[in-house]
């Protein structure tokens, strides 16, 4: 999930590049086991004065040590990008304190899910950022959230962001039932949690599945669709043409794809 530039911007030859934001080097303070598959990371470092706040579901960049460094390399503005980069939401930033806590899914091996396995308090990450995120519809009383594990961090920031007078149902596709815990919000919330199982070739099923039951989906509802790239197509196409929601209440994003590396992070579905 390293490119970071709009559709349209990259088919524009007119369009200018984005200019980097330029990375900043903070430190571990705190690692928290929330669940057996999710660990909760709180950086911190000098780097973070002027880190502006971030809305629901914003991004981040961080960048991860090679084999054999004991820190990334700084990039440079005009260099490269980073091998070891991936894209993350930040849960919450203290500008007072200069902290930014990152949610992790355990997944297995790669670059972010191994560093995160092991992670301890010194140990020194690059962050790039913020970018921008999902606003919520401010006119909408009901909302719709259906995510996998990997946008659970995007989920809770979306549900702090609801006033109390919002009603929002969730739909979490998670690897085991340990991985449930408390989400909170403002608003009214109904929370389900659907158990996949450790086979990602299942991603998106369970989801397809809660769907089907759900009662019919009201026109001032708007959905928050976000988890593995081909399930969210699965799962767009499910909403508009089984349950007959209107494409323009669906907000859709590919966060991964099965068996690919590097999948891009502005994978909004808008082809399915």
């Amino acid at each position: 999930m390293e490119n970071t530039s709009s559709p349209s911007a990259a088919s524009s030859p007119e369009a200018p590049a984005r200019k980097r934001r330029p990375p900043r080097r903070v430190e571990v303070s705190r690692v928290e086991i929330l669940s057996p598959a999710m660990r909760r990371i709180t950086l911190t470092g000098a780097e973070l004065e002027g880190f502006p706040p971030v809305g629901p579901a914003s991004y981040i960049k961080l960048i991860f040590p090679e084999p054999g460094q004991t820190e990334p390399t700084r990039p440079l503005p005009d260099g490269p990008r980073a091998v070891s980069m991936r894209t993350y939401t930040p849960l919450a930033v203290r500008p007072e304190a200069l902290e930014v806590d990152v949610d992790f899914v355990l997944h297995g091996e790669g670059p972010a899910s191994t560093w995160a396995t092991q992670a301890r308090v010194g140990q020194v990450l690059y962050l790039m950022g913020p970018g921008p995120g999902y606003a919520p519809d401010a006119g909408s009383s009901h909302h719709l959230l259906l995510a996998d594990d990997s946008a659970l961090p995007a989920v809770e920031t979306i549900l702090a962001a609801l006033p109390a007078s919002a009603r929002a149902q969730v739909l979490l596709e998670v690897i085991s039932a340990a991985e449930e815990r408390p989400l909170h919000s403002a608003a009214q919330l109904d929370v389900s949690w659907l158990v996949r199982g450790t086979d990602h070739r299942l991603a998106g099923q369970p989801l397809a599945a809660a769907l089907h039951a759900l009662a019919p989906v009201g026109p001032d509802t708007r959905i928050y669709l976000a988890c593995e790239a081909a399930a969210m197509r699965r799962l767009r196409l499910q909403l508009v043409e089984v349950l007959g929601v209107n494409r323009s209440q669906i907000v859709g994003r590919g966060y991964w794809k099965l068996d690919v590396i590097n999948h891009p992070d502005h994978d909004y579905g808008d082809d399915g």
